[in-house]
């Protein structure tokens, strides 16, 4: 496999520079990261072909090669003109395809095998799958007779879309190769039509010429070659005598645009200048060719319809803010970013040309709720302009928004750790949670509870996400929510709101430190209640520093507690316990009665994950709405409850309902639930008690 000189310049950088990041690199080669992605898999094809291991890509790492490799890889490479060039399965699907378009007749498939210089069996697999990509992805059939041989059949539109969305990929990522090979064949066959193929090069390069001028613009050069060999094969399909057919709305669409003039005026200079008479009816094809290429310092104007499309745009936005959340300071800039790729966009979807996006797979693993987000948001567009957005759309739109929210450190990229001793799959699982939480960007790294102990804490570090336990000193004040693979709704609840905090609990912890420091030199014996009441006060601060409600005031476990004890002699079905142990708060109007039932599906569904320790249950459900303030229920049962699942070795005597807010004001009630459950003889009074007023009086004041 020989390599062209990106690939080769590619190769270079990384042995001079190993560890160099994949945005280091491409900036450096002025090189966009989907060019290099193309390019990957040839490299790697090379490498191993040679007898070298394939390129490293790592995420925190960099790119590199085997150090002990890298002066033989050189050396290959200054030898690479002198070996012959093979070309890839799909570069052979490609010539294979515009040889079929281009031909009058079908084509043998010997007569495709020496096209390619392969096996007839190599053949007939490329064979088979080009036919596969072009019913599913144009919706033509690859005809076949044993005695004729191979063609194309289908509507003429998607046979020449085909052929263009092939140029346009060939043309953006291949070598030069490819473009010989593209040109030799055209020119084949226009001179079977008895046309001088270097005069129909000339007549097209000059209509191009004149094109700009009508339209006021320069093509780049780019899609000026595109334009060159989709005009010849245009030409050659017309004289073949194949004619494109529009519906109403595709020709409304076109007859619309400034390019049909200029379309108009163009068929009719290479009409002139070949002298091949009327060739009229390719004028709206054309008029599509001119209408989907880039032009150089394209601006929006005044026109009604530029003001339609700014129109919907911003609309999109707003449908965006209001379904995330998250609102954007600079809207223009963003409209009119989004405007330079709608615009055709929308063009696009109503011809169903394809723009693929190489990168759609990652935009979509890595920004799973923008991208979802934008699906939701893009229907009034999509119903305005009567077009539906595929999913290489979507993603185009989707990096512009995730660009947008990094730009602002608030609702920028955040560094997650992700410590688990689960399986590849399981871990990958948690991860996608993650993802779904919040239309934040996150930055998230794995590691193994062994490797987290190994090593410090990896640099701005955000949030640490475990599914096993982590010791308190290796955190370092960062944030640290501990979670089973599966996320309950609580869970995510407290996950989203760590990252979409506006203040940062290092930053808390930082400054409850210094005043505890401070104030503990006048009263060394006072230190842990300087740190309770400081941790409540700042908390408190920075809430409303950041436009939240007062948090209320922090109240002891029997006042969270106030007439929402019970005790129960009975012995009751776990459900029937449950729903008893929520009365009070129903009661009381805290919650509704499917706060419990939503606790009890929750047991159905996933087991019991839900408790302190096996004697006492602590069973929460995600905040009802409106709530201001955490509420606790409490249940002491003299009889352990039975689960369904034998599996389960816990046999509660206590219930603990808890009612969380979504400010996360519950946390101060954890910790006292928590002090509670770790002293062994407090935690024995309350498992021993006898009554109501035994219970009662475990409780702190």
């Amino acid at each position: 496999m020989q390599l062209d000189h990106l690939a080769v310049d590619i190769i270079k950088k990384v042995a001079a520079e190993p560890g160099l990041t994949l945005r280091a690199l491409c900036e450096r080669l002025d090189l966009p990261q989907r060019n290099f992605y193309y390019r990957r898999k040839k490299i790697d094809d090379w490498l191993v072909h040679a007898g070298f291991s394939a390129l490293r890509v790592d995420g925190h790492q960099g790119l590199s090669l085997q150090e002990q490799e890298v002066e033989s890889i050189l050396n290959h490479l200054a030898s690479l003109d002198e070996q012959g060039y093979k070309l890839c399965s799909e570069e052979r699907r490609n010539h294979l395809l515009l040889n079929i378009a281009c031909s009058n007749l079908p084509l043998l498939t010997q007569q495709l095998s020496k096209l390619n210089n392969v096996s007839r069996n190599t053949t007939l697999d490329d064979l088979s799958t080009l036919k596969s990509a072009l019913q599913e992805q144009h919706g033509l059939t690859l005809s076949v007779s044993k005695k004729e041989g191979y063609h194309i059949t289908g509507g003429q539109l998607e046979l020449r879309l085909c052929i263009h969305q092939m140029l346009q990929r060939s043309l953006k990522y291949a070598q030069a190769q490819v473009e010989i090979r593209v040109e030799q064949v055209l020119r084949k066959h226009l001179t079977e039509q008895g046309l001088c193929t270097d005069k129909v090069k000339s007549a097209i390069v000059f209509a191009i010429d004149q094109a700009e001028s009508h339209l006021n613009c320069v093509f780049s050069d780019k899609d000026k070659r595109l334009l060159l060999y989709m005009m010849m094969f245009s030409l050659l399909d017309t004289l073949q005598g194949h004619y494109v057919e529009f519906t109403a709305a595709q020709i409304n669409a076109l007859r619309s645009q400034p390019e049909c003039w200029a379309a108009a005026s163009l068929n009719n200079c290479l009409s002139e200048l070949l002298n091949i008479g009327e060739i009229a009816g390719n004028t709206l094809f054309l008029t599509l060719l001119l209408s989907v290429s880039k032009k150089i310092a394209s601006t929006p104007g005044d026109s009604a319809e530029d003001k339609r499309l700014t129109s919907c745009i911003q609309r999109l936005v707003e449908q965006f803010q209001s379904l995330s959340g998250v609102y954007f300071s600079d809207v223009s800039n963003l409209v009119a970013r989004l405007f330079s790729h709608l615009g055709p966009a929308i063009h696009r979807c109503l011809f169903n040309i394809k723009s693929e996006n190489v990168l759609r797979d990652d935009v979509i693993q890595r920004y799973p709720l923008i991208f979802q987000l934008c699906q939701q948001a893009i229907t009034e567009l999509e119903a305005e302009y009567q077009v539906a957005f595929n999913d290489d759309e979507l993603s185009y739109i989707t990096i512009s928004f995730a660009a947008w929210l990094d730009r602002k450190p608030e609702t920028g990229e955040q560094a997650v750790l992700l410590v688990t001793e689960g399986g590849v799959s399981s871990t990958a699982i948690l991860e996608n949670q993650l993802r779904n939480l919040t239309v934040l960007p996150l930055d998230i790294r794995h590691l193994s509870y062994s490797k987290f102990m190994a090593q410090p804490m990896p640099a701005h570090t955000r949030l640490v996400v475990s599914s096993i336990a982590l010791p308190r000193e290796k955190l370092h004040g960062v944030h640290h929510v501990l979670v089973q693979h599966m996320l309950s709704a609580n869970e995510k609840i407290q996950l989203r709101n760590v990252l979409e905090s506006k203040n940062d609990n290092v930053l808390e912890h930082e400054l409850v430190n210094a005043l505890v420091a401070a104030a503990a030199n006048y009263a060394p014996q006072m230190k842990e209640a300087l740190h309770q009441d400081f941790s409540g006060i700042v908390q408190r601060y920075l809430h409303q520093a950041s436009g939240g409600e007062a948090l209320p005031q922090c109240r002891s476990l029997a006042g969270h507690l106030h007439g929402r004890v019970q005790y129960c002699a009975q012995t009751l079905e776990w459900r029937k316990a449950v729903r008893k142990a929520a009365k009070p708060l129903v009661d009381q109007r805290v919650i509704t009665s499917d706060y419990a039932e939503g606790i009890i599906a929750h047991i159905e569904k996933s087991g019991l994950t839900m408790y302190l320790s096996p004697d006492v249950l602590l069973l929460h459900d995600a905040p009802p709405p409106g709530l201001a303030a955490p509420a606790l229920a409490l249940l002491k049962l003299k009889q352990p409850l039975q689960f369904d699942n034998g599996t389960h070795q816990v046999t509660p005597r206590l219930i603990i309902i808890l009612v969380p807010a979504a400010n996360l004001s519950h946390i101060p009630l954890l910790s006292a639930l928590n002090d509670l459950i770790s002293d062994d003889s407090m935690l024995q009074q309350m498992l021993k008690a006898a009554s109501l007023q035994d219970v009662l009086a475990v409780l702190p004041d």
